[in-house]
């Protein structure tokens, strides 16, 4: 049964590569970072927002080109922990400057297709509701006299994402090839993880050492013209090593290199008065081939079929959008059975009138959890009296203390007084203490 309408409309493609979009996308990356932080907004590439606005007419150019005929390739992101509120560490993803502007711009062509269809009992990550509206949707249901609360939490959210469910849910919406192809790149080079703290500098990783070989072996193509390295292939595949003969002064590696390069030949030539301008020392340490023609793309590209198929990466633009529209399913069947619930992503609350309905409740809400491969994080899900107070989206929601100075009261004219009396007593200032001699 299909959760999502099919959009009919013009090819969202073409929605995403305008200027228009792309360079709201660009502001929207860039005024993301603090400027006091932007000397760290390098993903594994080591560009910063800096050196990609040294020339982001050209670069943004480039990227609406790729982007329009298939052969974008994201990298890798870089990845860092960050401490939760509630102790331990959370891993988020440093994604390149350009693979930011991708996805920012594909989320603000899709978002405008999902959001009307998230139902009223999803806050998370949405346009003009969050928390002060979830919790105030709380407190509705407390009012009805919903006093009994399934405090729930998924475990391992972002990372137990099923990419086939997950783009199964996107086809039906929109079925285009090119963004569906967009995203499922965006979810394969998830799979390249390594944790190194925020405050550190990582250690070259293969991949970065393969983009700093690639930054050499551009600046071997300044000096020496592609045309004057004649490459011979075999009958293998285009992306095995070829058999390079090049002019002295190429490594083994920079061969290697070379030979997985064949696709990205056409655009790397290009490039050459871009990298003239952003200069060879920023390429080979921190803009290696920005716009992503090493390699090791080709390398993802190739081992989508293979890695690992489920997670997502908390940290990308486009994560939030997909972290709704996966747990859509869940919110139609929870509403559909009656379920009074409030969810934020990953943490939601379900309201009931008394203990039995909260405990039905909870297995409903672990067999539809189910249906999407994911599981409660049993250490963060409960059963609890309202009147005892719960935490929600990082607020302690308790009863309201009842008004005594108004019990019994039998007429307005009396409330009247009382409340006066109140008011007065509020208003009065307390006497301080006889100050000691």
């Amino acid at each position: 049964m299909a959760v999502f309408p099919r959009y009919h409309g013009p090819p969202l493609i073409e929605q995403v590569c305008t200027v228009e979009n792309l360079t709201n996308a660009w502001r929207r990356v860039r005024s993301n970072v603090k400027v006091t932080r932007r000397y760290r907004s390098a993903g594994i590439d080591r560009m910063t927002l800096d050196d990609f606005a040294a020339d982001w007419p050209n670069q943004m150019a480039l990227l609406a080109e790729e982007l329009r005929n298939g052969s974008y390739r994201p990298l890798p992101p870089r990845w860092v922990t960050i401490p939760k509120t509630n102790g331990g560490k959370r891993a988020i993803a440093i994604l390149t400057i350009r693979d930011r502007i991708a996805q920012r711009a594909v989320q603000q062509v899709l978002n405008p297709l999902f959001e009307p269809l998230f139902l009223d009992c999803s806050y998370g990550c949405r346009l003009s509701v969050g928390v002060p509206e979830a919790i105030e949707h709380v407190m509705r249901y407390v009012e009805q006299g919903l006093h009994w609360v399934v405090d729930g939490d998924i475990s391992a959210y972002f990372d137990s994402i099923d990419h086939g469910i997950l783009l199964g849910l996107l086809r039906q919406r929109i079925d285009e090839p090119a963004i569906l192809q967009l995203i499922g790149q965006w979810l394969a080079v998830g799979f390249f993880h390594s944790e190194v703290p925020d405050d550190e500098t990582p250690p070259a990783s293969p991949f970065e050492t393969m983009l700093r070989r690639s930054g050499e072996l551009i600046h071997e193509m300044l000096k020496t013209p592609l045309d004057s390295v004649p490459v011979e292939r075999d009958d293998l595949d285009l992306y095995s090593p070829a058999l390079v003969q090049p002019r002295s002064g190429l490594s083994a590696e920079m061969l290697a290199a070379l030979s997985l390069m064949q696709p990205a030949f056409a655009i790397a030539r290009q490039l050459v008065p871009l990298v003239q301008r952003i200069g060879v020392r920023r390429l080979a340490l921190g803009g290696a081939l920005a716009v992503g023609t090493v390699a090791l793309s080709e390398l993802i590209y190739r081992l989508q079929a293979v890695h690992s198929r489920r997670g997502t990466l908390q940290g990308g633009p486009l994560s939030p959008l997909l972290a709704n529209i996966y747990l859509h399913p869940f919110d139609i069947a929870m509403t559909a059975h009656g379920a009074r619930m409030v969810r934020f992503v990953d943490d939601f609350v379900v309201m009931c009138p008394d203990r039995t309905t909260a405990e039905r409740t909870l297995v409903l809400v672990e067999r539809q959890l189910a249906a999407l491969r994911l599981t409660l994080n049993w250490q963060k899900t409960r059963i609890v009296d309202y009147a005892d107070g719960i935490e929600f989206l990082g607020q302690a929601l308790a009863p309201r203390r009842k008004q005594g100075f108004l019990e019994g009261i039998g007429d307005f004219h009396t409330a009247e007084q009382r409340l006066r009396a109140h008011i007065e007593r509020l208003r009065k200032p307390k006497s301080s203490p006889p100050s000691e001699m």
